[in-house]
């Protein structure tokens, strides 16, 4: 679904990640997108006029794992869904081809804003023990308890930078999510997250999307991925996003 896209990676001038990481933004605004294959071909002239591709050892489709966290009721899951302002998320983060891992905390802040905790690993959780759920609850006002594992998520990312270094983008693909009794896949689908800092002016790859009536969704995978895998579980809030999805995907 999305080899025509990548196959034209070739076309856009490439980054370091030494370089990427001027732009790290672990305090951002963040906007989210849901689209198809044929989307990214109609803002690709969009992205080789005002992006920079990264690239390791030659390669610029990475691998990503995830472990997703919450609490036994889905307390996180929750706070999102009843539109909770100082709301978490808790992963451990595997990228594949470096084999680098970290355990993460995004806590989103005010309106489109994040803060972010990470932590560099030897190797990837599966569990949470008791001094890093007291770090989780640093980040929350509410009383956690016990902090479990909810579900895999597998996918291929590309990650731009714009050419004045302060704007990151990454493009999400083969989105695949797992529990311990399902796996559900979503081939057709991509996510983009467009990241700035509070003084970025404006975003040429937001202008583009617009020009395609393309519209921000406040999408998470995480979110998606407990909705896909949990079809029991309270989701009025999401209904417009999941629509929209389901639409893209068939």
């Amino acid at each position: 679904m999305f080899k025509k896209f990548t196959n034209q990676l070739s076309l856009l001038n490439s980054v370091s990640l030494n370089e990427l990481e001027s732009v790290s933004l672990l305090n951002r605004m963040d906007s989210k997108y849901a689209l198809t294959g044929d989307d990214l071909l109609k803002i690709f002239p969009c992205l080789i006029e005002n992006y920079n591709v990264l690239e390791i050892d030659g390669v610029r489709v990475f691998s990503y794992e995830n472990n997703y966290f919450d609490t036994p009721d889905l307390q996180f899951f929750r706070d999102h869904h009843n539109g909770y302002v100082n709301r978490i998320k808790v992963r451990s983060r595997r990228y594949v081809e470096s084999d680098l891992c970290f355990f993460e905390i995004k806590k989103k802040e005010k309106i489109a804003r994040t803060n972010k905790h990470r932590e560099s690993l030897p190797y990837m959780l599966s569990d949470i023990d008791e001094s890093r759920k007291n770090v989780i609850q640093d980040y929350t006002r509410k009383n956690i308890g016990e902090v479990t594992f909810i579900l895999k998520n597998n996918f291929n990312r590309v990650t731009l930078v714009n050419n004045h270094f302060t704007e990151r983008v990454t493009i999400d693909m083969n989105l695949h999510f797992i529990d311990n009794q399902r796996d559900v896949k979503f081939g057709k689908i991509a996510i983009i997250e467009i990241k700035q800092s509070k003084n970025t002016q404006s975003s040429p790859l937001t202008a583009s999307l617009k020009y395609h009536h393309i519209r921000s969704q406040g999408i998470s995978k995480y979110i998606y991925g407990v909705i896909s895998l949990n079809p029991t579980v309270k989701k009025n809030n999401f209904k417009p996003i999941i629509k929209t999805i389901n639409k893209l995907q068939h």
